[in-house]
């Protein structure tokens, strides 16, 4: 069997298939985009985005065993890349009741809870360390790896993002109003 531009083959074995192989990164990707991004239409958009990323550099997946890691990192690009484009455009944010029952898991995931609503308060990279390592269950040693930066910049970013979150969350409980 001869391997193709969309195979990778693993040592010794058969060839790694993108459509077989992506196919079980889609259930962990889209609530990753989700918690990430805040939005489910969002999120959706950009699994789709990594997707089409992944399939036009399938061919520079060096070690398909890391897979996992690879579309993880494509896909925390994709959402990094939305939300700083959110941030150069204005958002109008529309009535709900004028739209009907629009289900958000992930908005309601959010504001449901006292957490959740702290997020709002971290930059960007400290959201993505906080939903890979808590929500993803990811050491920091395996983000810092999927996100291709130092170990000690996401114990940083790990760090300051809980001081940022124990501070909203006093703010918010009304501890610091005494």
């Amino acid at each position: 069997m001869e391997a193709t531009a969309l195979d990778v083959t693993l040592a010794g074995s058969q060839p790694l298939d993108f459509g077989r192989a992506i196919r079980l990164e889609l259930t962990p990707a889209y609530p990753l985009a989700g918690y990430i991004l805040g939005d489910a239409a969002e999120a959706e958009d950009a699994v789709q985005e990594a997707m089409i990323l992944a399939w036009r550099k399938w061919d520079q997946l060096r070690e398909p065993e890391r897979l996992r890691a690879w579309f993880t990192r494509i896909l925390v690009n994709v959402c990094r890349e939305r939300l700083r484009s959110r941030r150069r455009k204005p958002v109008a944010w529309l009535d709900p009741e004028r739209l009907g029952s629009a289900d958000d898991p992930f908005r309601e995931a959010l504001t449901r809870d006292a957490m959740g609503r702290a997020m709002v308060c971290l930059s960007l990279d400290q959201r993505i360390v906080v939903v890979l390592r808590y929500w993803a269950d990811l050491s920091l040693s395996e983000i810092a790896e999927r996100l291709g930066v130092p170990l000690g910049t996401v114990k940083s970013r790990h760090h300051y993002a809980l001081l940022a979150l124990r501070a909203q969350l006093r703010k918010d409980s009304g501890e610091g109003k005494r």
